[in-house]
């Protein structure tokens, strides 16, 4: 049975791009376990004691309910090398609980994070979408492998924009950032473009 993982941020209390978790959860348990609605993820969050200060994750694991759920208090991770890695099978359009293909792409990796090359187009890193910034526009590669919930926040509130980005394209960038559902735009690190090897 296939299980499931959604990472809702909660900063002071409030509940960030719900919509877009409860629109991936409706997708995931539909396409793959022919469940079409059922869970409320803002009722079941507002049944539990929501921390109101600071920035935690809200880790629920599900399939055709929840199993687990956990508060989980956030920092960002500090990155200062990123390995590229190329895989040309990966495949990861669910958020699934089982992340052994990430697992075993990272394993033997000294730099502090993966970015995965997939038939020559720039995809994800280990636990982040990426967007790069050229000087004027910070642009996301348009093969993700996951389509991460702040990924399209960004992409509809007009932030960053998408587009095909070739393994050979990343010396036009200047810097770049990782965003996932804990961390927007603002709150990324900006890290330089040459300590991706």
């Amino acid at each position: 049975m296939s299980r499931f993982i959604e990472s809702i941020c909660i900063k002071d209390g409030e509940i960030r791009n719900l919509t877009f978790h409860q629109a991936r959860m409706n997708r995931s348990r539909y396409k793959i376990l022919g469940i079409d609605g059922g869970i409320n993820l803002e009722e079941f969050i507002l049944s539990h004691q929501i921390p109101q200060n600071g920035k935690h994750k809200f880790r629920i694991v599900y399939d055709e309910k929840i199993e687990s759920i956990e508060f989980i208090p956030y920092k960002i991770r500090t990155i200062n090398s990123v390995k590229l890695i190329e895989d040309n099978q990966i495949e990861y359009p669910h958020k699934f609980l089982d992340r052994i293909q990430f697992e075993l792409l990272s394993d033997n990796v000294s730099e502090d994070e993966i970015l995965i090359v997939k038939n020559g187009k720039i995809t994800d890193t280990s636990y982040s979408n990426i967007v790069f910034f050229d000087g004027e526009n910070w642009i996301t590669p348009s093969t993700f492998l996951l389509n991460g919930t702040m990924r399209q926040y960004l992409l509809k509130s007009n932030q960053i924009i998408e587009k095909e980005i070739d393994e050979n394209d990343l010396n036009k960038f200047i810097s770049f950032k990782l965003i996932n559902a804990m961390m927007n735009l603002e709150e990324s690190h900006e890290l330089d473009i040459s300590i991706i090897r």
